[in-house]
């Protein structure tokens, strides 16, 4: 009777691991938490935290579903300044401008007299502004293959190294050009690549040019969610979705502007720009250089704008992260919501001047305080729970995010653990998930109940017995 004796013990533990695998739960153990999962990072530029929620679930089915099979951050705090280049690179390095050193869309180098401007390849490609080492370099140093789609500035190289495929970023807004790229994207992570991304102005064009309160922007905000939906549905298609993690942000947001809402300040009407060596960037934000003698003076001029802050470098609130770096100058200006400071028409004007402002209906740049320059942090995948939300988090908080989930370790950064890592699966468990397929191929709660009654059944025919061993 030992063989029978034993095939009973088999039944009962076999019958009881079925009972247990068929209570219903909110977690679902992740089977690839032990190996690195692949990454797509996805940049939609000027995408405000709050456009999803301005249209019903109904008209944009592929956010719906990414969220709830992922989730989101209520916002991200923008940077200060709130404007891309300056952005773009702290959310793939997590820290502030004043550390990373890419300080505006445009600013100026007293030292060799040179500029860093955002249309201008040549400019922003020299070595010299990178001090700062991004997601990819430390990836690739890994031994992972990386990928950037029209991604800024992936083409140089940090500490010699150079991304596996990079096409940097040039302007071509639209949703065409987005899905290929996402197309393009899939077909990287089908090959293995281990983090891919892809950038997108669509929503930031049609913000600048019809205003992101317009019938425009709601056309776009659906026009990129059919792109999300495409990926979701390739992904499954291509049985990629239980081994690619997808993190979706943006660099800030949006506010209208316009003769009817914004009062538009000629800087030259206050400054005497022969007092002053450089002037950078416009609109919300500017940053001069002032020869140090005439720091009290200019700064006279520059506060009496109406609607308009003016800080010396030393006075900037620490809550912006910028003061140290020699790239911020001895004034900085930053304009309150409904003003726009227009650029100077003298030769010490980045970019030099011109009258396009007047025909655009939306801008950013403002501070970080203005609940319309917030952005967002969207993220689903098998290292992520579902149905989450967490409180409102730094956009320098989410490069641990694409470390955490490369497996690589990060660089020197200003960013805040605790801040999101409520979005992450702990230790494999994915709370708020549904069952997976193989867990719900487990036997059922009626055949456990038969196996058990079987084994004990035996148990008492055969009765107990000692055993020596």
């Amino acid at each position: 009777m030992g063989t029978m004796r034993r095939l009973c013990f088999v039944l009962m533990v076999l019958s009881l691991a079925a009972l247990v695998s068929s209570f219903p739960d909110r977690h679902t153990k992740d089977t690839h938490h032990n190996t690195r999962n692949q990454l797509l990072y996805i940049l939609l530029d000027g995408f405000r935290w709050d456009y999803v929620d301005k249209q019903p679930a109904s008209s944009l089915p592929g956010f719906t579903r990414f969220l709830q099979e992922g989730g989101r951050a209520r916002w991200t705090t923008p940077l200060f300044p709130s404007v891309s280049y300056p952005t773009w690179t702290s959310l793939v390095t997590g820290r502030h401008a004043e550390s990373h050193g890419i300080v505006g869309n445009y600013f100026y180098d007293p030292e060799d007299k040179d500029v860093f401007s955002l249309f201008d390849n040549d400019a922003t490609g020299k070595a010299k502004w990178w001090t700062s080492e991004p997601v990819w370099t430390t990836a690739e140093k890994a031994g992972l293959r990386t990928a950037q789609f029209l991604w800024a500035r992936c083409d140089v190289p940090i500490d010699g190294v150079t991304t596996t495929f990079c096409e940097p970023f040039v302007k071509i807004p639209g949703k065409r050009i987005f899905q290929q790229n996402i197309g393009r994207a899939l077909d990287k992570l089908s090959e293995g690549f281990d983090l891919v991304q892809v950038y997108t102005e669509h929503t930031d064009y049609t913000g600048h040019t019809k205003g992101p309160e317009s019938p425009e922007m709601t056309q776009t905000v659906r026009d990129l969610d059919d792109v999300i939906l495409y990926l979701l549905n390739e992904l499954r298609n291509r049985n990629l979705e239980d081994q690619v993690n997808i993190i979706i942000v943006s660099d800030h947001g949006m506010t209208s502007i316009g003769p009817d809402v914004t009062t538009y300040h000629e800087i030259d009407n206050y400054l005497d720009t022969s007092l002053v060596e450089n002037i950078a960037d416009q609109g919300a934000f500017m940053n001069i250089k002032v020869p140090q003698q005439n720091v009290d003076k200019v700064y006279e001029q520059v506060s009496k704008i109406p609607g308009v802050k003016a800080y010396r470098r030393e006075d900037v609130p620490q809550q912006f992260h910028y003061q140290h770096h020699k790239y911020i100058h001895e004034i900085i200006l930053s304009a309150d919501k409904g003003q726009y400071l227009l650029a100077s028409r003298s030769g010490k004007q980045v970019p030099e001047r011109t009258d396009l402002v007047f025909s655009g209906r939306g801008a950013h740049g403002y501070r970080p305080d203005d609940e319309e320059m917030r952005g967002i942090f969207f993220a689903k995948g098998p290292d992520f729970k579902c149905g989450w939300t967490l409180d409102p988090i730094h956009v320098v908080d989410i490069y641990q995010v694409l470390t955490h989930t490369l497996a690589v370790t990060p660089q020197p950064h200003n960013g805040t653990w605790t801040h999101v890592e409520g979005a992450l699966a702990q230790d494999g468990w994915r709370d708020g998930c549904s069952r997976t397929s193989t867990a719900a191929a487990a036997p059922t709660p009626g055949l456990a109940t038969f196996l058990l009654f079987v084994s004990l059944a035996l148990f008492r025919h055969t009765g107990p017995r000692r055993y020596v061993i």
